[in-house]
């Protein structure tokens, strides 16, 4: 899967949320479909997602905060963002690999 066509896909034709404290409303909220984290993501934002949301699917991508950034059409680094509505992309055809 092409994750930057699918993220772009995602931002213009469903809902995602950018940033730790936006995830982990929406995850507290039950609004989260999918956590896609950074690979330089703090450890313990991701030890404390998997304890809190144990059901919700968690995705480590490859790129660095600042490349998810720019693959998701920001000016400013994404360690994590988590997709409410993936629209017309595949984004929920990740599988959890954390």
């Amino acid at each position: 899967m092409d994750l930057g066509r699918n993220l772009k896909q995602g931002l213009n034709t469903g809902k995602m949320l950018f940033g730790q404290r936006e995830t982990m409303g929406a995850c507290d909220k039950g609004e989260a479909r999918l956590v896609i984290v950074a690979a330089n993501c703090p450890e313990d934002f991701i030890d404390s997602m998997s304890e809190s949301h144990p059901n919700i699917t968690m995705h480590r991508v490859g790129l660095v905060n600042r490349q998810l950034g720019a693959a998701c059409a920001k000016p400013f680094p994404v360690s994590a963002l988590c997709v409410i509505d993936p629209g017309q992309s595949d984004l929920l055809s990740l599988q959890s690999n954390i």
